[in-house]
């Protein structure tokens, strides 16, 4: 068992035979190295100069006190510079304390600080800045939080800290009973090292007890003693890892206001244990993960009956791991600070409560000596770096999961492909049997023989026009609304994305004038203006031979194929033709001209010279009509075949392409970078810490 505490400054005072001092004085010093020295030690200085000087002999008594103030000082000593920081009262783990980083842990802590900016979203900061903060010394502090499950739970864990916490060669403390009659205060309880008369602070968060405890002192501990819930499902492992956070990060309450709203603090600490006594504790302590309790972060500590004070073995054998006995270690405690004769039944009971197992797990491993480094501060080191690591997956794992949800499966793709494929093979076919049929055996291109230009020259025009809106892709227009539709549908496009792949044949004079007809549309029109086509939309018609109101969703390419060949290649044609009539007719009409001036000028006796230069021109000029228009008709056919075979390649490459492309979600370049750089960082820490590890094992 631990040896007797010393005793507190009261006590160190009345054996001075000087006044007391306030605890809150003695943690204050100033700049001078000789104030930096605790007062009690300047006092005993000046009075034992003083005695010298005046050669006084000391006697018997005054030797004993001596050494028992030699006793007091030395203790002084150790305790003092642990908690005196530039005159803070502030914990020795606080998070704002003042820097003072040794040498071998310089480049980890900087990393550390590094990974805070470069992976901020990800990183548990809280855990982060107290890891960086235990780097800051040394020999940190530890913090652990015994934290309560079920009703019983907080107070469970007090009885847990005061049985450990305790001395047994002592009598029972003050501050032991203050710990349990804490818990109708209703803040959560820290405990630090310290003298138990220091004056404690007023936090309306949490109160604050300093305890003389060889415990706390030995292996440098704070224990944080609150509450826990885990009214929550853990059947996943990312609700798992919450629980875990809430566990090593546990959150006090403080209420903020008269209203009754209510504050919430983090406070992360190196070690946990979940402490569980009665019914709801055994089914809070049951909702747990079984993982999570085996870890060197997390205990538990599940308080049964292993054996009753005053019979034999009850459930010492059959009890699992996690169990253990906090009222036959109290019983003794009590046992043995009654009389100390009953040291061989006190030893037996507390080795059978499995209280001191748990004693060590708290106070750490032997591995300090082989890695000089704290075992708390390293296995915090590399939580905080492996549950960044993991954030940072599952980020990553949620976008690509986001992704893959909003990309359309390659099924389907294949499946509009396919479509598409059967589509340009249906037009083509249609473009060739529907044109063929067309052009040779249509009624209306036949009237538009070389022969009829004489009495029925304006149906060119008609005829051509009637071909292209009725054979010209019809049906492969009417397939491709279907095809469209399909597409729209599987999500990889919109109507106005079908549209954008078709070029608009108004120039940008029409195009202004049509932007400013959308914008005032919406204004009230007049009935007639409502019967009517507007007279703007008329004029582009006429000038352009665009129809703007024919905005279908689908691809325009046909349409406006057609269009353009209706007001550009139709009247081209229909001048041709014109003027082939016009030149044949001028030569029939010279050459009538020529044969009539012929007959005149010979007195009627060239008359068969000049019926042959009537027949010649006659002949020469229909020749030349029927050969000329003929290579215009081929031509305007051919024309028409390529445009179609254009278009249907240009709108077969574009649905493609669509299918292909679009529809696929892809990672921002931004979330990409950022998952690198926090990557990188975390793997710089690591290689920090190995290093850390490294030097430490090689010394």
């Amino acid at each position: 068992m631990p040896p007797r505490v010393p005793l507190n400054t009261r006590a160190y005072a009345s054996v001075l035979g000087e006044p007391y001092v306030c605890p809150s004085c003695l943690l204050k010093g100033s700049s001078s190295p000789a104030s930096q020295q605790p007062l009690l030690t300047r006092r005993r200085d000046a009075k034992n100069h003083s005695t010298a000087a005046q050669g006084q002999l000391v006697s018997r008594r005054d030797a004993a006190r001596g050494l028992r103030r030699v006793d007091t000082l030395s203790a002084r000593r150790r305790y003092t510079p642990r908690y005196a920081s530039n005159g803070s009262l502030a914990s020795r783990s606080a998070i704002n304390a003042p820097t003072s980083v040794p040498p071998a842990y310089r480049e980890l802590h900087q990393r550390l600080l590094a990974l805070q900016e470069s992976a901020s979203s990800y990183v548990d900061l809280a855990r982060l800045q107290l890891a960086t903060r235990s780097l800051e010394s040394s020999d940190p502090v530890t913090r652990v939080a015994f934290l309560g499950l079920g009703s019983n739970g907080p107070l469970a864990a007090r009885k847990l800290a005061r049985v450990l916490l305790s001395d047994a060669l002592g009598q029972e403390e003050a501050w032991e009973k203050e710990i349990l009659d804490s818990l109708s205060d209703g803040r959560s309880l820290l405990l630090r090292y310290g003298d138990a008369e220091e004056a404690a602070q007023s936090n309306p968060l949490v109160k604050t007890m300093s305890i003389p405890s060889r415990f706390l002192d030995r292996h440098r501990l704070e224990i944080m003693i609150t509450g826990l819930s885990t009214n929550q499902d853990t059947t996943t492992s990312r609700e798992q890892s919450g629980l875990e956070d809430a566990i090593l990060v546990p959150t006090l309450t403080t209420p903020n206001s008269s209203e009754g709203r209510v504050g919430f603090v983090r406070y992360p600490v190196h070690r946990a244990v979940l402490v569980a006594e009665g019914i709801t504790g055994a089914v809070e302590y049951g909702r747990l993960p079984p993982k999570l309790t085996d870890s060197t972060l997390i205990s538990a500590a599940l308080s049964v009956l292993l054996r009753s004070s005053n019979s034999a073995r009850s459930g010492e054998e059959a009890a699992t791991g996690n169990a253990l006995d906090i009222d036959l270690a109290d019983h003794a405690l009590s046992l043995f600070r009654a009389d100390k004769a009953n040291g061989a039944r006190f030893c037996e009971e507390w080795q059978t409560s499995r209280i001191p197992a748990l004693a060590e797990w708290i106070g750490g491993s032997k591995e300090t000596a082989a890695s000089n480094m704290n075992p708390a501060v390293q296995n915090l080191v590399s939580s905080v770096l492996s549950r960044t690591s993991n954030s940072i997956n599952q980020a990553e794992e949620a976008a690509n999961t986001a992704i893959t949800t909003a990309t359309v499966p390659e099924t389907k793709r294949a499946n509009l492909q396919t479509a598409i494929s059967e589509w340009s093979a249906e037009a083509h076919r249609d473009l060739q049997i529907n044109l063929d049929t067309a052009f040779s055996t249509s009624p209306s291109w036949r009237r538009t023989a070389w022969w009829r230009l004489f009495w029925r020259i304006d149906d060119v025009t008609v005829s051509a026009s009637d071909i292209l809106r009725r054979s010209w892709l019809t049906e492969a227009e009417q397939r491709l609304a279907y095809l469209s539709g399909r597409i729209t549908e599987a999500g990889l496009a919109n109507a106005e994305n079908l549209r954008g792949s078709s070029p608009r044949l108004l120039d940008e004079g029409h195009q202004a004038e049509m932007q400013e007809y959308e914008t005032h549309k919406a204004q009230t029109e007049t009935v007639a203006e409502l019967m009517q086509m507007p007279s703007l939309l008329t004029r582009m018609q006429q000038q352009s031979g665009v129809n703007a109101q024919f905005n279908p969703p689908w691809p325009q390419s046909i349409n406006l194929s057609r269009q353009y060949m209706l007001h550009t290649l139709v009247p081209q044609l229909h001048r041709k033709a014109q003027a082939l009539l016009v030149t044949a007719l001028s030569t029939i009409g010279g050459s009538a001209a020529l044969s009539a001036w012929f007959y005149v000028a010979t007195s009627g006796s060239g008359l068969y010279e000049s019926g042959a230069v009537v027949a010649l021109g006659l002949v020469w000029s229909l020749r030349r009509l029927q050969k000329e228009w003929g290579v215009e008709r081929d031509g305007f056919a051919e024309l028409v075949r390529e445009d179609a075979r254009r278009v249907l390649a240009e709108v077969e490459r574009y649905l493609r392409k669509v299918v292909n492309e679009d529809g696929r979600a892809r990672v921002r370049v931004e979330d990409a970078q950022s998952w690198r750089v926090a990557r990188e960082a975390v793997e710089r820490c690591r290689s920090a810490l190995e290093s850390v590890r490294g030097e430490k094992s090689q010394e």
